[in-house]
Parts: C-alpha cells; sequence; structure tokens
C-alpha cells in the first residue's frame, strides 16, 4: 500500500510542453558606464605645507634630534651591594673578597668606599627629587642576613648611640639629616616669600596579606585606598609631625 498523502509527479511528453518565453538582454546605454579614468600627469603635485596650528597631541610631535635621550632613563635604579662573609666561614670561591674595612677586592680591582659613598649615590638624588615634587622610594631587598638593615640604618645600635660616628650611620638616618638641612635652606633663601615645610612620618608593616600600624599598633587589617587628590594611601594610617632627624629617630624607637 502507499500512504494516504502520496503525491506523484511526471513529466509531460515535449509536445504538450509549453516553450518557456527567454528573456532579450538589452544593451546598456553609454550614460550607465562608469567615465574613463582621469589622464595621469607627468607634473608632480606640490608638496603639503605644514600646518601653522600646533600639533593638539603632544605625544605624536616629532622630536629634534638634539632633545633624543642617548641613553635609556629609567625611574627606577638598581645598586648591588654584596657584604662580606663571616668571621667564622671561609670565603670559599667568592669573587668578592674584603681587604679592610671599606676596600674590596674584585677579579684582582681594588675598590674603597664607605656608607658616605652609598649616600650620595642613592640617597641625595632621592632627597632633592622629593624637594622637586616628585615620589621617591628606597626598597631595600634580600635573602636573610644579607645587609638590609645594616644599609638602612647602620650598625645594631645606631638608633640609640647618640655618639655614633657619620662614618658608622646608614642610608635612612643620612637622608634624614639631608632632607632637613636642604628644608632649612630653602626657608632661609626664600624668606621674602614665607615658604613654609610640613614633614610627617608614618610607619607600617605588611604580613599575611595584613597591614599594621606601628605607631598604633591597635590598628590592624587596615585598608589600602586610592584618591584623584591624594593618590595611592592607607586608609587611618597614623601619622606624626617631625622637623628634624631627632624626632624621626625618636619615632623609631618608639
Amino acid at each position: 500500500m502507499l500512504p494516504r498523502n502520496a503525491v506523484f509527479r511526471a513529466e509531460l511528453p515535449n509536445a504538450l510542453k509549453k516553450p518557456r518565453p527567454t528573456r532579450k538582454h538589452k544593451p546598456k546605454d553609454k550614460e550607465n558606464h562608469p567615465p574613463p579614468p582621469p589622464p595621469s600627469s607627468k607634473t608632480p603635485l606640490p608638496p603639503i605645507p605644514p600646518s601653522s596650528t600646533p600639533n593638539p597631541n603632544p605625544l605624536k610631535r616629532k622630536l629634534p634630534d638634539h632633545s633624543l635621550p642617548t641613553t635609556s632613563d629609567s625611574g627606577v635604579k638598581v645598586i648591588v651591594r654584596t657584604r662580606p662573609a663571616c668571621q667564622d666561614k671561609d670565603e670559599g670561591d667568592s669573587i668578592v673578597h674584603r681587604i679592610s674595612a671599606h676596600s674590596l677586592s674584585i677579579n684582582g680591582q681594588n675598590f674603597t668606599f664607605d656608607s658616605l659613598d652609598v649616600f650620595e649615590l642613592v640617597g641625595a638624588p632621592l632627597v632633592d627629587n622629593c624637594l622637586a615634587g616628585f615620589n621617591s622610594s628606597v626598597f631595600a631587598y634580600g635573602q636573610t642576613g644579607s645587609g638590609k638593615t645594616y644599609t638602612m640604618w647602620g650598625p645594631a645600635n645606631a638608633l640609640l648611640d647618640d655618639d655614633l660616628t657619620n662614618a658608622q650611620q646608614g642610608l635612612a638616618p643620612r637622608v634624614f639629616e639631608r632632607l632637613f638641612a636642604r628644608i632649612n635652606e630653602e626657608q632661609i633663601k626664600h624668606s621674602d616669600k614665607q615658604l613654609n615645610y610640613q614633614c610627617r612620618c608614618s610607619f607600617l608593616e605588611i604580613y599575611n596579606e595584613q597591614i599594621t600600624d606601628l605607631l598604633d599598633p591597635n590598628q590592624r587589617n587596615l585598608q589600602i585606598r586610592e584618591d584623584v587628590k591624594s593618590g595611592v594611601y592607607v586608609e587611618n594610617l597614623k601619622e606624626e609631625q617631625v622637623c628634624s632627624k631627632k624626632d624621626v629617630i625618636q619615632l623609631l624607637i618608639k
């Protein structure tokens, strides 16, 4: 049996088929043809004169050759300081050998320097940048016992010893001393303008992804915020006003 809705299609004989009308294609008018390309001119076009209006985007402005930097000017400076080996340990195959308290030998060449040289290389430019309106920071990093605290502060009794010689001071006390000396110089130089400086200190510790205020240990788990005016800051972090290096040292001892 065939399905009920089956449809049968059969072709008619050729004699019964009606011829299909053929379409005649009319030739296209000349108006529909695209115009021919213009003849190429052998005379070159004059150059476009430079615009008298300044470029609104200074980043796209072409700098003259004499203003291009000859070397890379990075905002980060890395200083490597190698501490001598302990007295009870052999230096072994170390390439750095200690000759005296301020002299080292590296691959046969002798170098003499002290903490003052480190400050002039690292700390002094940071003080100048701060007074010029730029943010500056010193980040000491290295493995345990590599000399980070000694480089920043000096000997273990550096903060408690008032008679500490200038040669034994670390980087941080020298920075504080230079900072307040420069502030005093600027105030004397601009005494007619009544120029005033204010310095504030804050100390924090980041441990186990938590921020603790070292001036107020009860303040724990502080949050880092960002503001258009203040930039990145730590909310509710205590700040103390200081006027001298001695004020900063007292806060550190506290």
